[in-house]
């Protein structure tokens, strides 16, 4: 038999990796019969397969400490999951020792870079739960990553939530372990061997903890949990208790209480109710009247043996337990400053009952008298799947049953499930500012509580170099990639800063923000995104020479530190809450969008390439073949990267000094004299009136640029300010309109941006800091129109 081996590229999994990931080979690694063998075995399907993994030739998998490496050991699966054996094949098909890692995502982008991130440890075995619509999609691009749906029956509007907290209730009952992820977290090292490790090892339900000790449905972990045990109970009684509360709302609404609630804060109801032993509402019903609020948490402390006078915390109904950092995460950095705040909170559940009983004070009957047909068939389908049932907790002369059945539940320390704003902001998740070749000190990163929306979950990704951008392509195979792409302009035509401009001493923030605003004004008559500028993390008004090593001293409600990855302290620069809201930055029929740093620079890349023999991945290898190893089926369309003439064109100062006797010009003048320079109006304005329109339409514009652009088109994609102009009061039209439509308008609730509507770049909360804020007067001050607007706001 003759094998041809290649070298495989850099970054891309060599056949040795694959190997070892699946146990194959664990001593003679060097014997060619062995290989030979091996390699015949796996077949040429499962070493394509392997090549996804981004791990260097010698470098060992994460995954390997646990030995819950599965690349290559899972099928692929897609349907619905409703009835028992299609669900018990997805479990066979997706998992690897009993364990399976759930997604869930209607988006997907997002849901692909967390995959990703999980193939680079060495964890194939995930499968994605989101619409039929999407499944479908995704099982033509990425047929790599298995994807469900349910037709479940469902009343509350919170469908894949729901679906989630259904699939994990099902396995769990079935034998089967599920961490369910959110899709804005990363993962750094192996999970596995932390989550088994005690005190979480006997846990049968873990989870995040958030605010008051309350649960944070991010990422849960059932394992090993009974079918008829409190774990699996938790988990399917959130949707059973939000079915049967949907199903008769007035029961509810005629005592003045919610018949709906939030599904995170339903999980943190359930596990209460696990562990007082019985039935609960504390948070979905929780009174906030005055008065009724005291007595509402003093009658909850008395049930758990608290002191009054506050909420309900975890401290009164779970066991501290102080842990120490697991030392195989400060390898790198020993001084980590959060390496003190490791611990966990540990409570014994069981099968709630009610034991007949309803205190008023409490809030009464937690159920209707009657079923609805949703919870029915949600209790049918537990019986489906079979396996004892738990005892009823309705039913008083089951109270004893119910008591005798219990599992632990434990709350996630800090190292398994760190917020963005306790470490993240710091600077240590991104790997451009670790020394060469280090780790985060986490082994999971999830991205909450970060400033200017959820929208930015995905933007500390990108800026923390956590986000694979051949990936976002392969999502988006037209290369509408970023906030301001659109169907008709993918990539759009940009305004910037010179980089000299950008990256100044900015005296105070007021001048960075008059800068920025003046940018956007201009960008915005012009048809053009804005690529906002950031701001170096260590001028005095951010962070100062405090910035120039970790951990970073930055406001993490107000910046978002980014370095390119090549590049780490040399170009550390802070996006910032001004243009971070949604708003700021999306394409609508009257605004081009925004473009943040990573995204401008990312662009600035494309153009760079353009012209070779094929865009490079991160990896060095050409993005097709890096695409292909990863098993993507799609090829990105290269009529997305038909770019014209000069790319990249510098505006003279001369240009943008205005015309005498004048101080300072007209926004709408200076954009009609620059669109007359160079090339026209951008995209925004070419396509602003079929950004919603048919396909047919979208297509017919598109072929229109196309042909503008085979026809000698002479608009650069980026125009460049070399310096800033000075603009009068007078708004544009397009400023006007935005302005009007923020106010009185639908995108008011749904896609504001405050700055471009009030002239301020964003609301300031009234509190010290110690991150070297201005103070509220400077930071009102500014140039003259920034000044009219606030004015004619108040």
């Amino acid at each position: 038999m003759i094998v041809k081996l290649s070298i495989p590229k850099p970054n891309l999994f060599s056949i040795m990796d694959i190997l070892r990931a699946q146990g194959t080979l664990r001593r003679s690694l060097g014997t060619l019969p062995l290989l030979l063998l091996a390699l015949q075995c796996i077949g040429a399907e499962m070493i394509q397969q392997q090549l996804s993994s981004s791990n260097n030739f010698h470098q060992q998998l994460a995954c390997e400490k646990s030995g819950m490496c599965s690349l290559g050991m899972v099928k692929p699966f897609l349907g619905d999951v409703l009835p028992s054996p299609a669900m018990k094949s997805c479990l066979e098909a997706r998992s690897f020792r009993k364990e399976l890692i759930l997604l869930t995502e209607t988006r997907l982008n997002p849901a692909y870079q967390t995959f990703r991130s999980l193939l680079r440890l060495g964890y194939e075995h995930v499968v994605m739960m989101s619409s039929e619509e999407r499944c479908t999609r995704s099982n033509a691009t990425w047929p790599r990553l298995g994807c469900v749906w349910s037709t479940q029956p469902l009343l509350g509007g919170m469908r894949h939530l729901l679906d989630r907290v259904a699939f994990m209730a099902r396995a769990g009952r079935l034998g089967y372990n599920v961490l369910m992820l959110d899709t804005d977290v990363v993962p750094f090292r192996d999970l596995y061997s932390l989550l088994w490790a005690e005190p979480l090892g006997s846990a049968a339900l873990m989870a995040m903890r958030d605010g008051n000790g309350w649960l944070n449905c991010g990422v849960v972990y059932i394992r090993n949990a009974r079918p008829d045990g409190p774990a699996a109970y938790v988990l399917a009684e959130v949707v059973d208790r939000l079915e049967r509360w949907a199903a008769n709302p007035g029961y509810f609404s005629a005592r003045g209480l919610n018949s709906y609630c939030w599904d995170q804060q339903m999980y943190s109801d359930t596990l209460l109710s696990a562990i007082a032993g019985r039935p609960l509402s504390y948070g979905c019903w929780y009174r906030h009247d005055p008065g009724v609020k005291d007595e509402w948490d003093a009658v909850h402390i008395r049930l758990f043996g608290g002191q009054p006078g506050g909420m309900l915390e975890s401290r009164h109904y779970l066991i501290h337990v102080g842990l120490k950092w697991p030392s195989e995460l400060l390898t790198d950095e020993p001084e980590y400053p959060n390496r003190h705040t490791a611990e966990t909170w540990t409570g014994s559940m069981r099968i709630p009952n009610s034991r007949g009983e309803w205190p008023v004070e409490l809030g009464g009957p937690m159920y209707p008298p009657t079923r609805g047909d949703t919870s029915q068939r949600w209790m049918q389908i537990l019986q489906d799947d079979g396996g004892p049932m738990w005892p009823d907790p309705e039913d008083p002369t089951q109270a004893d049953a119910a008591a005798a059945i219990t599992e632990t539940f434990a709350y996630l320390p800090t190292y398994l499930a760190e917020t963005w704003s306790i470490g993240g902001a710091l600077g240590h998740w991104n790997p451009a500012l670790l020394p060469p070749g280090g780790q985060p000190p986490v082994a999971l990163a999830h991205f909450v509580h970060v400033p200017g929306g959820a929208t930015n979950k995905l933007t500390v990704k990108m800026a923390s170099n956590n986000w694979d951008w051949d990936v976002a392509h392969a999502a988006h195979p037209n290369r509408g990639v970023f906030f301001a792409s659109t169907r008709t302009a993918p990539l759009p035509d940009v305004l910037a800063l010179d980089p000299s401009l950008e990256n100044r001493e900015w005296p105070n923030e007021a001048a960075f923000a008059d800068a920025v605003l003046t940018l956007l004004r201009l960008a915005m008559e012009m048809g053009r995104a804005a690529a906002f500028p950031a701001p170096r993390c260590n001028v005095s008004w951010v962070g100062g020479d405090k910035n120039n090593k970790l951990p970073l001293e930055v406001n993490h409600g107000i910046y978002i530190p980014y370095s390119p990855a090549d590049k780490g302290f040399k170009d550390l620069r802070c996006l910032w809450t001004g243009y971070l809201s949604y708003g700021c930055q999306a394409v609508r029929s009257y605004f081009s969008g925004g473009l943040l740093a990573p995204e401008y620079d990312h662009l600035l890349q494309l153009i760079h390439q353009h012209g070779s023999s094929g865009s490079s991945s991160s990896s060095g290898t050409s993005s097709a073949d890096y695409l292909a190893a990863l098993g993507f089926t799609v090829a990105i369309d290269q009529r997305a990267l038909d770019f014209h003439s000069e790319q990249v064109v510098t505006i003279p100062a001369a240009q943008l000094r205005p015309p005498w006797p004048s101080e300072a010009w007209d926004v709408t003048l200076l954009a009609d004299a620059l669109m007359a320079l160079y090339g026209g109006p951008g995209t925004g304005l070419l396509f602003s009136n079929v950004s919603a329109a048919d396909d047919d339409t979208v297509a017919a514009a598109t072929a229109e640029a196309a042909a503008a652009a085979t026809g000698g088109s002479s608009r650069p994609r980026v125009l460049v300010l070399s310096d800033i102009p000075l603009l009068t009061d007078t708004l544009g039209p397009r400023h006007a309109l935005f302005k009007q439509e923020l106010e009185v308008g639908p995108d008011r609730s749904f896609m504001s941006c405050d700055w471009i509507r009030t002239g301020r770049p964003y609301r300031r909360r009234r509190r010290r800091s110690h991150r070297r804020l201005q103070s509220t007067t400077e930071l009102t001050k500014g140039a003259a129109a920034r000044r009219r607007l606030t004015e004619e706001e108040q």
